[in-house]
């Protein structure tokens, strides 16, 4: 029955004593379930909650009023808010409920395959489905195998579910974290959200967490007392207090002994990847609404485009961004070179940007994403996605993983050159070492080099202790970074093992393959992929450039590439398919590029992986994001902070590098201003973060 719960608020009482309680008022999830008899239990109290929660995800769903169901004990609830891609019908509504009203679920997400696995349920196990959903699966794929049904979900998702029968919640997220779910403890109760927003009443500032940056590395968020549910992992509570985190998921490497032992030919192996990302994106192309392309001047979008094209007779629109302020930054003409290759197959839209206009959504961004920016690009993403919502669409293939999978970023190259390739006998006879070391310094020029001028004996030190090397994307704490906080913490975290305590992170890293990077039994560049995943894909792409920034718009964002039999597929390739030494380059994501050749045009195939960065110019006096920067850290709100940050040091830094402007400009490549300006980002972010959400920090 539903019933619109801002009229009706008396009714309530008398529905309740039926099977279920659903209230109206794709998609944002907030549960609760109390795991141990408490006192406190309040009907209205935890309905007020579960419905304010819900509001502050209405972005997430803006189809229908956000709703929720509450079992007759109030020992669980469990909300929803709704944008409807598969069965846009009522019946897809949620949350949902099995047909003899055992399994109650709510999902953010979208499963794959679902259509044969329906046909195969109804057929084999007379299974009846109360809707045409994409969730329902999750149910019956719970009856039928239990716990491990998990195994059998393929795509992005976020799942909280109540077995009435048995009296246990489920919550289980996906397997490399594309959707966020947040839970935190309080009174007895375990609460869950798809984002922090709803949870912020049960938490604070973390301090340790913020001057670490722990929340780039870790699965540790920046407010104490909330936390990720870590991907490929299955969560278990019961009624009696007990409550179980367990993995059901995580990469596995091919290994260098397999590696040298390796049997399929090169044209296998591309016939390999080309099934099975072809496969992925099919199944993403399944949608009772259009779905359309995030299109940059890369080969990982332009893949994803051509590939697109072949499964509808329908132009497919395709959201590019233009940054016309640095010709360096502007794909513009790239995407339209794409599409016209493509000819009447797409229909493109492209939004031009310049830094003020950037510099306008700092702040939205920022409430949106719940961390702070270290990169002001993000915003773009933001405002592409606001593009597809403008022009009514809901649904885009993207393509974060594919980097992190087929090696596209320098410092996997670096890793490769510094630690493999002289150990890889096939290519070492085509490389002297003098051509190593060139290569190695070429890379110090591409704009993703990670390299730091700066050394650290202890950090480096503890790196190889704990995993075996030191990777070229990790940098130790920068002098700039640890002199702006307060002094108290400088001294507090002055020796703190950085390396030792967060590769060491149980949940985060399997311990069978740290044991493999720490002997050495995959390649180096493996072992880099294998961070980059657990971390800045994790805790950056797949949040603020993925769902964040859709979600903000009500855009479901699909990753092909993150497609897990495609994944694991790639991932016991040997490194030199994607690292491919030719003609004395190290060429990237090699057999990427042999897979999507008929797709892409001849410009795209040959060009080196590029940054989709925003041009830096936090140092323009005449720039809004130098404005927005100098008014931030000069606002009264900063005072609030001056327990974590030395506020003086602060402004008194970037007031002499204003002062310095022509020298700095001159004196600091790209990338380093690129970081520098992230640096002051992320210190205006916290100010945004204490300001929107009113924060308290610990103590208060």
């Amino acid at each position: 029955m539903i019933v619109n719960i801002f009229n009706k608020l008396a009714y309530i009482q008398f529905i309740r004593r039926s099977f279920h309680t659903t209230y109206q008022l794709k998609c944002g999830v907030l549960s609760y379930f109390y795991y141990s008899p408490s006192s406190n239990k309040c009907f209205e109290k935890d309905q007020q909650s579960l419905l304010n929660g819900l509001r502050t995800l209405k972005h997430r769903g803006p189809d229908e009023l956000p709703s929720f169901w509450i079992n007759q004990e109030n020992t669980v609830g469990l909300g929803h808010t709704r944008l409807a891609i598969i069965d846009l019908s009522e019946h897809g509504r949620q949350p949902l409920h099995s047909f003899d009203t055992k399994l109650h679920l709510s999902m953010n997400g979208e499963l794959y395959d679902h259509d044969r696995i329906r046909q195969e349920a109804i057929e084999n196990d007379n299974y009846q489905f109360t809707s045409k959903s994409d969730s329902e699966i999750a149910m019956y794929l719970y009856r039928k195998y239990g716990l491990t049904f998990v195994n059998y979900l393929r795509g992005e998702f976020a799942i909280t579910m109540y077995d009435e029968q048995r009296k246990i919640f489920i919550a289980v997220r996906d397997r490399f974290g594309i959707k966020p779910l947040y839970y935190t403890y309080f009174e007895n109760k375990l609460l869950f959200a798809s984002e922090i927003k709803a949870l912020f009443a049960f938490g604070h500032l973390n301090e340790e967490v913020i001057y670490n940056m722990g929340q780039l590395r870790s699965l540790q968020t920046i407010y104490k007392n909330i936390q990720q549910l870590p991907p490929g992992h299955l969560l278990i509570a019961t009624d009696n207090g007990t409550i179980n985190i367990s993995k059901y998921y995580d990469l596995t490497y091919i290994t260098r002994e397999e590696e040298k032992k390796e049997k399929r030919t090169e044209h296998e192996m591309i016939d390999g990847v080309h099934q099975r990302l072809l496969e992925a994106v099919r199944l993403r192309m399944r949608a009772d609404v259009t779905v359309g392309v995030y299109l940059s001047g890369g080969l990982d979008s332009s893949v994803l485009l051509g590939m697109a094209t072949t499964f509808t007779n329908k132009p497919i629109n395709t959201y590019s961004i233009s940054f016309k302020d640095h010709h360096y930054f502007n794909e513009q003409s790239l995407c339209i070179r794409t599409n016209e290759f493509l000819r009447e197959k797409t229909k493109p839209y492209i939004i031009e940007l310049t830094h003020n206009e950037l510099a306008d959504y700092i702040d939205d961004c920022i409430y949106h994403y719940e961390y702070p920016l270290v990169q002001l690009s993000p915003v773009g993403k933001f405002l592409l996605s606001k593009l597809v919502n403008d022009n009514k669409g809901k649904v885009v293939l993207t393509g974060e993983g594919s980097d992190e999978i087929f090696a596209g970023y320098s410092f996997f190259r670096q890793d490769y050159l510094l630690h493999d390739i002289q150990n890889d006998p096939i290519v070492n006879a085509d490389i002297n070492e003098e051509e190593r070391k060139h290569l190695l310094k070429s890379l110090l020029s591409n704009l993703l080099s990670r390299s730091s001028t700066e050394k650290n004996k202890l950090y480096e030190m503890d790196a190889i202790q704990t995993i075996g090397y030191v990777p070229s994307d990790a940098s130790p704490p920068s002098l700039l970074t640890q002199k702006c906080f307060a002094q108290r913490l400088q001294e507090k975290y002055r020796d703190f093992p950085l390396n030792s305590f967060y590769y060491n992170q149980s949940y985060l890293y399997d311990y069978h393959i740290k044991q493999q990077m720490l002997n050495y039994k995959i390649t180096r560049a493996h072992s880099t992929e294998y961070l980059s995943i657990k971390k800045s894909l994790l805790n950056i792409l797949l949040k603020v450039f993925g769902d964040r920034s859709e979600m903000a718009h009500s855009v479901e964002g699909r990753t092909p590439y993150l497609d897990h039999y495609l994944v694991d597929y790639v991932n016991h390739l040997p490194t030199n398919m994607k690292l491919k030494l030719i003609n004395g380059k190290l060429l990237e994501k090699y057999i990427l590029r042999q897979v999507g050749r008929p797709y892409i045009t001849n410009e795209i195939y040959q060009r080196e992986k590029h940054p989709f960065l925003a041009p830096p110019t936090f140092l323009d006096r005449n720039s809004k994001v130098y404005q927005y920067m100098q008014d931030t850290l000069n606002s009264k709100d900063i005072q609030d902070l001056d327990y974590i940050f030395d506020i003086e040091h602060i402004r008194n830094s970037l007031n002499q590098l204003h002062k310095r402007q022509k020298e700095m400009e001159n004196k600091l490549q790209l990338r380093e201003l690129v970081s520098l300006e992230g640096f002051y980002l992320m210190l205006c972010s916290y100010i945004t973060l204490k300001r929107r959400f009113n924060v308290k920090h610990e103590g208060q």
